[in-house]
């Protein structure tokens, strides 16, 4: 499930690309006007109606939301790439621009890399897909890069033009890949074990560096719930080179002792099976140890000892950026109330080959708690003079700190009631860091001295920004965006002025006018006991302030994960766009633990889930109900996962919503992950009253009102076992309900005919009931 406040990190392969034409140069004027502030046009009954087929059929959708360039700063942090698409042969492709004047040149020819990489051996397809550089992994000069094709991989060198394959495994891909800093090794996983290809070997040579890698051993690669709630959805690497490309530090994890469950393909003739190693609440753990090899194959086991192998979780790994043998680490203990960020200096032995010998660990600092949960912080920001910025959400809100080498505290460099979201960069004694200081509904770029003196707002305009800076932070990308606009990025100078728009996605913002997309109302709710909430309201584009109004509600809830945004929604905003233009108000409230309103408001929640967030759902129809616009015996709700939790747990155990949608809802916390159920709701043999009055399952006799229960059969997040142990419960009780079930469907439907059939059938329903 979703985690609060993850910075969204660059990643490999299995993070798709955007990819589309590179927009001319527009003036400052463009921008002048506020985010927020839709054409004259668009506040009147639009000329044309969204429909579930301009959002939802294969063929005639419209794509809403736009294409923007993806875009990556080179070395010298002059120039920066953008990867487009030829409007002449529809062919993707790479532009090489220099920042300050716009100056474009071609990164490289290809159809030359294509040729290359045919005679090299791999398909015509691949490499016509390769030479667009969508998936490739550069090395840090950006003069070589690696491609994976038909499960072997390749090296490209583009000054000499010359393509090699350098593995050739057909049966068992390559994951993972990279260069090693100073260029002259390649990296990667197969079959979980990790190896090395040394690129100044002629033919280069290959070096197996684990041994024991299998179903249930991953060695430099993450498992499934390592990767869904410790490191992110769609990070798997569990490796990590040096600065100096002489040591890798990885994770190996051992998941024997881990349940597996089976997921079915039953649309095929032959039935396809899956098997994942998958912990629920209370379940043993993977077994997870932390270790450092050479180049050569000599390895050494990191001392972790003060933490017992079933209480451990290494939640982050690293090298300090200028002592190559300085490794960096973060561990807790399994019920998360603790972290620990510690260190060890990793020595070579003098003997050939080199040996590396860790030291004794040494924490540097502890960040704990003894009524809630400890988040996961990011590694530390090293500054010149050996100290480092660390994030902690000790005051309720989550502020950066700067420490001595030590782990000593000096002062803190940002605060008030307000967090830090993500830490772009540190350069000429100014941080650049994300926050929510201007708005707790919107993302905004900051810069503050170090001294915690000169906070300053870079980015005026209202809406969401999301910084991409180059490394000596003199520039950056702001992808900015408002609820009822498309996004756009400009490029701007390090005070935040505008240097010149990037993408303007014009004619993604002149569809949203011509469909009549319009913002919602930002409101404020207070709690009967004074918390005050986010919330918006989507109001039909005819609205009638004498008429009364059906309302449909949509929650997350997730501790952390904010729905009321002012930020694009994509598909999910233009679904309720459609409903407000089909005559419903359209209600978003965040309660509190969902408010991103510091650990302070999510920590409330702590051994309780789906009690208090439904208390602050209720008080926003309560405030619904004082609107003489509203019918209040009219309101209902849907979600999905979490959200579909809630939606389940509302209509079992509250009378404030006429009828729900849960789409892949959890419906007993013990059916679900360990690490992201037990940080929220600790073990269940130490809260055993906490998950059955948390759980849908127990409540199911008590469900008020027509329920559309859906699930995806390949969901190997939130197990369909949790929709069939409710339809048991709900059978077992003759309670009536809906499903809708979609084959090979994991946590999200997004087959095309599959989505449009899931839509329509959630607004028959609707129409149906409300």
């Amino acid at each position: 499930m979703k985690r609060p406040r993850r910075p969204a990190a660059a990643s490999g392969g299995r993070l798709g690309v955007l990819l589309s034409a590179f927009l001319a140069l527009l003036t400052l004027a463009s921008l002048m006007p506020s985010l927020a502030q839709p054409a004259l046009a668009a506040r009147q009954k639009a000329a044309k109606q969204l429909t579930l087929e301009s959002l939802f059929d294969p063929v005639q959708r419209v794509n809403f939301t736009g294409s923007l360039p993806r875009l990556v700063w080179l070395p010298d942090n002059k120039h920066y790439l953008a990867f487009e698409t030829n409007a002449q042969t529809r062919q993707s492709e790479a532009v090489r621009v220099e920042a300050m004047t716009g100056k474009r040149a071609p990164f490289h020819d290809p159809a030359a890399m294509r040729q290359a990489l045919e005679a090299a051996g791999m398909s015509p397809d691949g490499a016509r897909t390769a030479a667009g550089l969508r998936s490739v992994v550069f090395d840090a000069d950006f003069r070589r890069a690696l491609i994976g094709a038909d499960n072997d991989l390749y090296l490209y060198d583009f000054t000499a033009n010359r393509a090699r394959r350098l593995t050739d495994s057909p049966d068992a891909a390559e994951e993972e890949y990279d260069f090693s800093p100073d260029g002259k090794r390649v990296s990667l996983v197969r079959n979980h074990d990790l190896f090395l290809i040394d690129l100044e070997a002629e033919p280069p040579t290959e070096r197996r560096l684990t041994q024991d890698g299998s179903t249930s051993v991953f060695n430099g690669v993450l498992d499934w719930v390592y990767e869904e709630e410790v490191y992110g959805r769609g990070k798997r690497r569990g490796y990590w080179w040096n600065a100096s490309g002489t040591l890798l530090a990885y994770l190996r994890l051992d998941d024997t002792a881990v349940p597996v469950h089976v997921l079915a393909d039953d649309l095929p003739f032959r039935q396809r099976v899956e098997k994942t190693h998958y912990p629920q609440a209370g379940d043993p753990n993977p077994l997870v140890s932390l270790h450092v090899v050479t180049c050569d194959g000599e390895r050494a086991e990191v001392n972790l000892e003060a933490y017992p192998a079933d209480d451990r979780i290494v939640t982050r790994v690293g090298w300090h950026p200028r002592d190559a043998n300085r490794l960096l680490f973060e561990v807790q203990n399994r019920r998360q109330t603790f972290l620990d960020l510690a260190a060890t200096t990793v020595r070579l032995l003098e003997s050939l080959p080199s040996l590396p010998r860790p030291d004794a660990p040494e924490r540097l600092l502890r960040e704990a708690s003894s009524t809630a949960w400890v988040e996961v912080v990011e590694l530390p920001t090293f500054l010149p003079d050996g100290s480092f910025l660390w994030q902690s959400d000790e005051t309720g809100f989550r502020h950066l700190y700067r420490h001595a080498a030590d782990g000593k505290r000096l002062r803190a460099v940002t605060q008030g009631e307000w967090d830090v979201r993500e830490l772009y960069g540190v350069a000429d004694g100014m941080a650049y860091f994300a926050a929510a200081a201007h708005s707790p509904i919107a993302n905004h770029i900051y810069r503050v001295r170090l001294d915690g003196t000169g906070l300053t707002r870079l980015s005026q305009m209202e809406g969401t920004h999301e910084a991409d800076f180059n490394a000596d932070c003199t520039a950056y990308f702001d992808t900015s965006s408002a609820a009822a606009t498309p996004p756009q990025i400009s490029l701007r100078r390090a005070d935040g002025s505008l240097l010149r728009v990037v993408a303007d996605n014009a004619e993604a913002r002149a569809l949203a006018a011509e469909y009549g997309v319009t913002p919602p109302e930002f409101r404020q709710v207070k709690t009967r006991d004074g918390f005050q909430m986010e919330a918006m309201l989507l109001r039909p584009p005819d609205f009638d302030p004498r008429k009364k109004y059906a309302v449909w509600c949509y929650a997350y809830s997730g501790p952390g994960a904010q729905s009321v945004v002012d930020r694009w929604g994509g598909q999910r905003m233009l679904w309720h766009q459609l409903l407000a233009q089909r005559g419903y108000l359209v209600w978003v409230c965040d309660n509190r633990s969902a408010s991103g309103k510091g650990m302070r408001s999510m920590a409330a929640v702590y051994g309780r889930l789906g009690e208090l967030e439904l208390r602050d759902l209720e008080d926003g129809v309560a405030y619904l109900k004082t609107l003489p616009f509203v019918d209040g015996d009219r309101i209902g709700l849907w979600g999905w996962s979490y959200g579909g939790y809630m939606t389940a747990y509302a209509l079992t155990h509250s009378a404030a919503f006429k009828c729900g949608i849960a789409g892949a809802p959890v419906t007993d916390w013990r059916n679900y992950d360990s690490i992201y159920t037990e940080r929220y709701m600790k073990l269940p043999q130490d809260n055993p009253e906490g998950y059955e009055r948390s759980s849908v399952v127990s409540a199911a006799e008590r469900l008020r009102g027509p329920l559309l229960l859906i699930h995806g059969l390949m969901d190997d997040n939130v197990h369909p076992r949790n929709s069939v142990q409710l339809i048991d419960a709900l059978q077992k009780a003759d309670r009536p309900f809906e499903f809708l079930a979609y084959p090979q469907s994991r946590h999200g439907v997004v087959t095309p005919y599959r989505v449009k059939h899931l839509y329509g059938r959630m607004l028959a329903f609707i129409e149906r009931h409300l």
